[in-house]
């Protein structure tokens, strides 16, 4: 029997206080509004009995109150290699890589330039091999394609080098959304199977305050119908785009999701919704958005809090560092923010392998980043307690100054009861200078070449990779 950190509910916050921001968005929702400019959505909110006014739509409190009812409490998230399939069943967090950066720092060269393709695809498959993550996203925007094509080309780039489920996030039109589905399809063999196991899941931002994308949006709607997955992610920054009390900003956070799922559950019942946001804070001496912040680490807990109080899947911006380098800034501001909420029961934390706000690509940072995530999951994945792991026969048996090293209950149960680091250093001072004195971040880049070198992702049938060339080709016009 094991005993988890997160079974345990540690963090799980007053229920009264969670209950006023529900009441509280409901309030916005209905009396305030949420501004859609999609008239697709438009016409769908207004059959349901909302009141529009000028692309201000008050939602009716009962409307979204049938819609959290009908929207599925746990689903699965599938993988081209079934070996990867994840069950959001409440009891665990995965971890996917952060997504859309603008910036690269060149492996080779380290140069900073914009970011490319060979980027995502580079990223997938170091993603692929490294066990912590679970999830693979496009790590940056490929800048050196047409804007038009971009959503199927990075989808490629994930298809192609990694057998694990893909998020995607950088969807901004209905038609690149249909890009996504058409090339999902190509892989899973066809529509009505993708539907069945959805290889891929998106999520789109709306604009706070209480406004929905309109591309966004009817992405939304177009996943949905498809079976794709879908979140709705608001990235309010507190005393900017929401007021800068955390209660104010988490109602306001609350509201656009809640309105969003909403619209979805009207258009197709029973779509798969994540609960999503990545908050940040408005740092008081520079201005700048800030995501590791002690304010904005609460608000992402917050995320999952609320996603579990509606009871459904949730992804919670993580990582985000604002630190420019791998290192101490980034080590320490990144592991809180995989800690946090990962107690509050996160389905999925978002936001491996960013520097600068999730602006910047090293391919080191990833590799760290995955480290203190393999320990951050080790700690919350739970204690054996069962009679064999209390071993009472073996204590009584060495007695006072006994050595347990030698015994066979160690041999049999060591690897299950102890980890290993795959970057941590455990030498002595000795070894450690023997070996060149090298830091972690030396190390993670050696890693990062080695994978790229030698790993190989589940392979794609010549047929598929034809067929997935074809819709990128149509999709790039």
């Amino acid at each position: 029997m094991k005993r988890s950190l997160q079974l345990i509910e540690l963090f799980r916050q007053d229920q009264d206080a969670l209950r006023k921001v529900h009441t509280c968005s409901l309030d916005l929702i209905e009396k305030c509004g949420i501004r859609f400019y999609s008239e697709r959505a438009l016409k769908i909110l207004h059959g349901a009995g909302a009141e529009i006014v000028d692309n201000i739509v008050k939602i009716p409190g009962h409307l979204v109150e049938s819609a959290l009812k009908k929207a599925p409490g746990s689903f699965t998230l599938c993988a081209r290699d079934a070996r990867f399939d994840l069950n959001l069943d409440g009891k665990h967090t995965y971890y996917s890589q952060d997504g859309c950066a603008a910036f690269t720092i060149d492996l080779e060269t380290g140069v900073r330039r914009h970011s490319r393709k060979e980027d995502i695809e580079k990223m997938a498959l170091i993603a692929d091999y490294l066990d912590t993550i679970d999830i693979v996203s496009p790590t940056v925007s490929a800048q050196d394609l047409p804007t038009s094509g971009v959503p199927v080309h990075e989808l490629e780039a994930c298809f192609t080098n990694t057998g694990k489920h893909v998020i995607t996030e950088s969807v901004s039109s209905a038609k690149g959304a249909r890009s996504q589905i058409d090339l999902a399809a190509a892989v899973a063999g066809g529509k009505e199977k993708l539907k069945e196991r959805p290889l891929f899941s998106n999520f789109v931002c709306s604009i706070t305050p209480l406004t929905q994308d309109p591309g966004g949006i009817e992405s939304a709607l177009e996943f949905a119908e498809a079976g794709i997955p879908v979140g709705i992610y608001p990235m309010a920054t507190a005393g900017v785009t929401s007021p800068v009390t955390l209660a104010g900003t988490l109602a306001v956070l609350n509201a656009e999701v809640l309105s969003a799922l909403a619209l979805v559950q009207l258009a197709v019942p029973e779509a798969k919704i994540f609960y999503a946001g990545g908050p940040a804070t408005l740092d008081l001496r520079t201005g700048s958005y800030t995501s590791s912040s002690p304010e904005a680490l609460w608000l992402r807990m917050m995320v999952a809090e609320m996603a579990r109080f509606y009871g459904l899947p949730s992804i919670v911006g993580a990582g985000a560092t604002n630190a420019k380098v791998p290192g101490e800034q980034a080590a320490w501001e990144n592991t809180l923010s995989f800690i946090l909420p990962s107690l509050a029961g996160a389905s999925v934390l978002f936001g491996l392998g960013l520097l600068d706000g999730s602006n910047l690509l090293t391919y080191e940072e990833i590799i760290l980043d995955a480290e203190s995530g393999a320990m951050v999951k080790r700690i919350l994945a739970g204690v054996d307690f069962s009679e064999e792991a209390f071993a009472m026969n073996l204590i009584q048996e060495l007695g006072p100054g006994g050595v347990f090293m030698g015994e066979r209950h160690t041999v049999d149960n060591m690897r299950e009861a102890l980890s290993l680091p795959d970057l941590s250093d455990r030498d002595s001072y000795e070894d450690w200078h023997r070996k060149g004195k090298l830091s972690r971040v030396e190390i993670a880049r050696q890693k990062a070449r080695e994978i790229l070198t030698k790993h190989q992702p589940l392979p794609l049938t010549e047929s598929v990779k034809k067929e997935m060339k074809e819709v990128v080709a149509a999709y790039s016009d």
